[in-house]
């Protein structure tokens, strides 16, 4: 394959598909640089990507013909995920923007086959993800000095904010180009400083997978320095019994404060709230495990407890609207289909990722596989503590991250890493 996908004879269409793979290339910079540093997240990345497929969709077609067979169980996985949704939608009439965030998985086929076909450098995914990591640190450092309590970038959330994040550190870590570790470790500290000023802790163990897989596959100064990481991160954690700030801002003495409530019956903190939604989620889906109560629609669950009911209802109680767990609100608003979805949704490029990466002969540290296979357990792993596909940053940054890795991943099979 030409690193092109065009003949330099045809002098007409050159200039066109050369600009057309810049502006591929650039969307791929942008992805995950203006991912949590700016208002327009994705917006300029599928703009981009827009434009250099319009440019030249014959590319396009062509790269469907080589490889949109390798695509059949995405495409099947995003079309269970959007039977499910849209059927929920209509039967109980939700709003468009509640089908909005999991209707975009249907984005992940495109992507691959739109990466296969151009065959842009997997080095600008790699530099996007250094500059967006350094700038959402930039970003949480300056709120957090101007008085917020925990940042969270321009996400309005900092679950969310913490969640990205980790995908952000998945790319840096596991696209990195031969002989780049410094940056990357870098850019990894700093987003890793950002996770700890977004006060998220249901972030953690998705990060012990990322150094735990970073760990395994790495050797020499890498593997040095994910233990360098790993010990800075456990002297962390130490040092936060004994310095104030630290613990207020990473919050683990309040989580040990809120398992003590909760053994004793007082579920009025932060964990005793999500057991609570957990508890709801289940007897929700026992009460109706064919439909739900409908997609998006799990506030009103919330709503009707005791502890939403006047004169003195619970305010940070009564302002959840999701399960804070992807299954249990998948089950509880979807019914057994969501359930089956959303494991779907997660399991299918779990195994297409690792199927690839069994395929790799060499560069098994460094290949689009591994940085999808643990882009997904990241994603799961967030999603046993949060709804991930209730809010549109993540559920969108999955599809597409998903499906450009995957383009990469096949590219890869065939002529070995970039």
């Amino acid at each position: 394959m030409p690193a092109l996908p065009f003949s330099a004879s045809d002098p007409g269409a050159a200039p066109r598909q050369r600009l057309a793979l810049r502006l591929l290339q650039a969307a791929l910079f942008l992805l995950p640089a203006l991912l949590l540093s700016t208002p327009w997240a994705l917006t300029p990345f599928a703009a981009l990507a827009l434009s250099a497929f319009a440019l030249a969709p014959s590319v396009f077609a062509r790269g469907w013909r080589e490889v949109g067979r390798e695509t059949r169980w995405l495409l099947a996985m995003a079309v269970l995920a959007a039977v499910v949704v849209l059927f929920s939608k209509f039967h109980f009439e939700v709003r468009w923007r509640e089908a909005d965030n999991r209707l975009r998985l249907l984005t992940a086929p495109f992507f691959a086959v739109l990466i296969y076909a151009w065959r842009p450098s997997r080095r600008w995914l790699w530099r996007g993800a250094l500059f967006g990591l350094a700038a959402a640190f930039v970003l949480a450092l300056y709120q957090v000095a101007s008085g917020t309590e925990r940042a969270l970038g321009w996400t309005a959330n900092a679950i969310v904010f913490a969640d990205a994040l980790i995908a952000l550190i998945v790319l840096a870590v596991f696209t990195r180009p031969s002989g780049e570790l410094m940056w990357t470790a870098l850019a990894c500290a700093l987003g890793v400083a950002a996770v700890a000023l977004s006060g998220s802790r249901g972030v953690w163990p998705a990060l012990a997978i990322v150094l735990l897989v970073a760990l395994i596959v790495s050797g020499g100064r890498a593997r040095k320095l994910s233990w360098a990481v790993l010990a800075a991160l456990a002297l962390t954690v130490v040092a936060s019994h004994w310095i104030a700030p630290l613990a207020q801002q990473i919050r683990l003495t309040e989580l040990v404060s809120d398992m003590d409530r909760v053994k004793r019956g007082d579920h009025e903190s932060s964990l005793g709230a999500r057991m609570t939604l957990l508890e709801l989620a289940g007897d929700t889906f026992t009460e109706h495990p064919l439909t739900g109560v409908g997609v998006g629609r799990f506030e009103k669950v919330v709503m009707a407890t005791p502890q939403c009911a006047p004169p003195a209802p619970r305010i940070g109680f009564c302002k959840l609207g999701h399960a804070h767990s992807d299954a249990f609100e998948w089950a509880a608003t979807m019914g057994l289909p969501g359930l089956l979805a959303i494991l779907a949704i997660y399991l299918v490029p779990l195994a297409l990722f690792a199927r690839l990466l069994r395929a790799q002969a060499a560069g098994r540290a460094r290949s689009s596989a591994l940085a999808g296979l643990v882009l997904v357990l990241v994603y799961i792993a967030c999603g046993l503590t949060q709804s991930m596909f209730a809010h549109q940053l993540v559920a969108s940054f999955y599809a597409v991250a998903v499906g450009v890795l995957y383009g990469f991943a096949l590219i890869e099979r065939e002529r070995g890493p970039q």
